[in-house]
């Protein structure tokens, strides 16, 4: 949910377009940049190679930050960054606090909130005695170390009436030479392989967000749709694509085995930090796992063309869920000459009449939901085992296949409909405009708001059924939600309570503790945020879930259910407890992945996970759901059979959860 918020599970309805389209592939070409400072200096026993200002790149090419890169004779390829500057880097645009650095013998300790990241140069090792409390406050107003970011704040603040809390955390240890990487002392600073670097600091902050192509760093997470996702190219060829696929790495066809050991290092440290399945898989080591599942030997290879398949077994097959899968699979190597392919295809397209590969898919989109309609497949039949996907992946295909046949043509991402006294709010993800202009303060929610914004939706929701003044029934709609932002679960959360107030329970695997967080939402919008926000008590709330409905999805029942809001309709949800984490490799890949914070409840002294924890209320009887489901006035007679026939006489069989 937090960073990668717009990678849901409505992404894998993109391979379904597979049996219509074929897969683009996108390269660039310009010229290498220039190494300058040639040297012989030695660093640490290595020999200094070059040293410059390479430029960092942050979405946009008409201004950037530098950072200083050494490589060094031996270490082919591999960029080495100044720990010190890196780490300023990282927490550059947060407003506070800023970061000191020290000397203590041979440990280099970085501060920030008071707490010590020691790195110790005789041991290599990593230690810190509380994660959490060193990243901190994102901003002012934030909730130390929230789900909820600050700049996520739209109308929603943590609360002042119920105190957030966590358990105390554990201290954390990363020895650097079990993944064969040795840090070097420079003065007063340390030196580390870049993507080392962003393993040891950004990853457990949730900020790693950049990559390097030979000359230059680019933030192509938060920009991975502009530098085409892998579906093809959603948008048209622009410059910020260009510059970054026109590094010296775009010409080679290969790099050197220094780096592809650098690369396999980087992800396995990645992982091991942020991966939040490996107690569940039975994981300690993501090397020793890699090697057991028989990928080490192709993930370790110089030329990035041969991992794609063991890529695509480990987030598809190995890791199986619907938060795990690559978005970017294009590297950066041996990328010469698709960007003029990319200008050519599109020229193709405009004849056609397409702008972009986007319209394409939507275009193919709709004639395969045609087509479904009118031969109807068993979605069981139509997600077809290929070797790319998990069991509960192909759950999650079939469930999806399934919602997308079901749904009429022109329902629309969001919708309000009401049939006598039950009102159906229907919305298909989790999201919030955090590059809207204005606040909802300075300009009320609009109806173009209600397509980007989760709150939008409720705010216009509740005005028309206090105009309509008949409904006592209120179903929150989620059997074709793949999930999305966790604003947007808070906010939707502040409508069903009855002050206003939203508690979200999780469990920080790297810090090792448990969090109670408080939010208040605004659902009026008079700024108070006091007693009269809210709706429980003054509504039924049902909630309809399928086995699409994932992630945010799941977790909207799941906390409904815990402060008795919300009746759970329909059939059991699919899932998804873990916040969505960055992938992000020294080839240039990008994906999400289940992260490290897992949201769930303590029990005594056991935490037990979302995952599975929904129980439905009122299950749609098997023969019936599917005409049952896109259908309001289906949906409203249902809810009124509830409340008329006596409990023995309500449906009780429920399909298989998803």
């Amino acid at each position: 949910m937090s960073k990668l918020k717009r990678y849901s599970i409505q992404g894998l309805w993109k391979r379904c377009l597979a049996f219509l389209t074929a897969a683009v592939c996108l390269c660039c070409l310009a010229p290498a940049g220039v190494l300058a400072e040639q040297g012989a200096a030695q660093i640490g026993g290595l020999t200094v190679q070059s040293r410059r200002e390479a430029r960092v790149f942050q979405g946009t090419l008409d201004s950037a930050r530098t950072l200083t890169t050494w490589q060094f004779i031996g270490q082919e390829d591999v960029p080495y960054v100044s720990l010190r500057e890196y780490v300023q880097l990282l927490f550059a645009d947060a407003l506070n606090p800023a970061c000191d650095f020290a000397w203590e013998g041979d440990t280099f300790l970085v501060q920030r909130n008071g707490i010590n990241v020691a790195v110790d140069m005789a041991n290599q090792q990593l230690s810190c005695a509380d994660w959490q409390a060193f990243i901190g406050v994102h901003a002012e107003g934030a909730l130390p170390c929230g789900i909820v970011e600050k700049e996520e704040f739209l109308a929603i603040r943590p609360s002042v009436k119920n105190e957030s809390a966590q358990s105390e955390g554990k201290p954390f240890t990363l020895s650097l030479r079990d993944y064969g990487v040795e840090l070097l002392k420079m003065e007063d600073d340390v030196l580390a392989p870049f993507a080392v670097a962003q393993a040891m600091f950004a990853v457990p902050a949730m900020r790693e967000w950049l990559a390097y192509n030979g000359d230059d760093y680019f933030d192509i997470v938060d920009s991975v749709d502009s530098v085409y996702g892998s579906e093809g190219m959603e948008y048209a060829p622009n410059p910020y694509a260009d510059q970054w696929y026109s590094g010296s790495f775009a010409a080679r066809t290969e790099l050197s085995e220094p780096y592809a050991k650098y690369n396999y290092a980087a992800m396995c440290m990645l992982l091991d930090i942020a991966y939040g399945h490996k107690q569940e898989k039975g994981i300690t080591s993501f090397d020793a796992y890699m090697s057991e599942q028989g990928i080490k030997e192709p993930l370790l290879t110089p030329d990035p063309k041969d991992d794609v398949e063991a890529l695509t077994k480990l987030f598809g097959v190995l890791f199986d869920s619907g938060h795990d899968g690559e978005v970017l699979t294009r590297s950066i190597i041996d990328s010469e000459g698709a960007i003029q392919r990319a200008d050519l295809l599109h020229r193709i397209l405009k004849i056609f009449g397409f702008e972009t590969m986007a319209d394409v898919n939507q275009l193919l989109e709709k004639l395969l939901i045609t087509a479904m309609k009118l031969f109807p497949i068993a979605p069981d039949a139509m997600a077809v085992e290929d070797g790319t996907m998990g069991p509960n992946v192909m759950k999650l295909m079939s469930e999806m296949m399934r919602m997308r046949t079901l749904k009429p043509f022109g329902y629309g991402s969001s919708r309000v409909d009401f049939s006598g006294d039950t009102c159906v709010i229907y919305f298909d993800g989790f999201k919030e405009n955090l590059t809207r202009p204005e606040s909802f303060y300075r300009k009320l929610p609009t109806k173009e708001d209600l397509d980007a914004s989760t709150f939008a939706v409720f705010y216009d929701a509740f005005d028309q059924i206090k105009r309509n003044g008949n409904v006592k029934n209120v179903v929150i709609d989620l059997s074709d939600n793949g999930g999305g932002s966790a604003a947007a679960l808070v906010a939707a959360l502040g409508f069903l309570s009855e002050d206003g107030e939203v508690q979200l329970t999780y469990l920080d695997q790297l810090n090792q503790d448990y969090r109670s967080e408080w939010y208040h939402v605004d659902t009026n919008l008079d700024g108070r945020f006091d007693d009269q926000d809210g709706y429980g008590g003054q509504y039924n709330f049902y909630i309809l879930t399928s086995g699409l409905s994932y992630s945010c999805a799941n977790a909207l029942p799941y906390f409904a259910q815990q402060r008795n809001q919300a009746k759970i309709i329909g059939e059991a949800p699919g899932g998804g407890d873990c916040v969505v984490a960055y992938y992000l490799d020294a080839y240039g890949h990008v994906g999400g992945i289940s992260g490290f914070k897992q949201l769930g409840t303590m029990e005594g002294d056991t935490f037990v996970s979302n995952e599975t924890a929904v129980t439905v209320d009122h299950p749609f009887p098997t023969d019936e759901a599917d005409g049952i489901y896109f259908h309001p006035e289906k949906i409203a007679e249902f809810i009124t059979a509830l409340t008329a026939a006596p409990a023995e006489a309500q449906p009780t069989e429920a399909l298989p959860a998803a």
